[in-house]
């Protein structure tokens, strides 16, 4: 079974957002690979930006 794992900024990861992402990325691996809708999961994470660096550098 595909998993797609999504971590994004807190501020992203909406009541709104959320559906969207997980209908889109299904299409999307699903056109592309062929993976059976019913099969694919898709999980979204918020994180804050204080714990998320780049660069050696926590993000702000």
């Amino acid at each position: 079974m595909p998993v797609i794992e999504v971590k994004l900024y807190d501020r992203r990861v909406t009541e709104e957002s959320v559906p969207k992402m997980i209908v889109a990325l299904t299409n999307a691996l699903h056109e592309s690979s062929g993976a059976a809708v019913e099969h694919i999961q898709v999980i979204i994470q918020g994180v804050q930006p204080s714990h998320w660096g780049q660069g050696g550098k926590p993000s702000e």
